[in-house]
């Protein structure tokens, strides 16, 4: 029996600390579901990606902001993330600032990921169909 429900939700503060401990607890729920190691690996990296968007991108500097993070399975093995919060996204000016990279490494490890904005916030939907385990 999974130690976690199939429907997890948490909110957190948009905290780089928060997003690596929120990765670990999925990781944690998606291995009591009986996911692969390859699948929460994967889980893992593109939610990582996704949580460390919102703490570079969704709130102005020096604002601490939150993000919420819902997970489920449901009947059919389906798995499905989103990160979610209510910022704004912020533009880096540092050109030369690093990144970049995490919607395309989301996309390449979820096999359905989905990104919509709008002036409430942004959610970043991952899904990996089932069966997975």
């Amino acid at each position: 029996m999974p130690k976690f429900p199939a429907r997890l939700m948490r909110e957190v503060t948009a905290l780089a600390a928060h997003a690596a401990m929120m990765r670990d607890v999925l990781a944690d729920w998606a291995t009591s579901w009986g996911l692969t190691a390859d699948l929460v690996r994967d889980l893992r990296l593109a939610v990582y990606e996704a949580m460390a968007n919102v703490v570079a991108h969704a709130y102005p500097r020096h604002t601490i902001g939150l993000m919420t993070v819902i997970a489920t399975r449901d009947e059919s093995g389906e798995v499905a993330v989103t990160v979610s919060d209510i910022g704004c996204w912020r533009k880096d000016k540092d050109p030369g600032r690093d990144g970049g990279r995490g919607i395309p490494i989301i996309r390449a490890v979820a096999p359905q990921a989905s990104v919509t904005s709008t002036g409430g916030g942004t959610t970043v939907r991952m899904v990996w169909p089932g069966p997975l385990a």
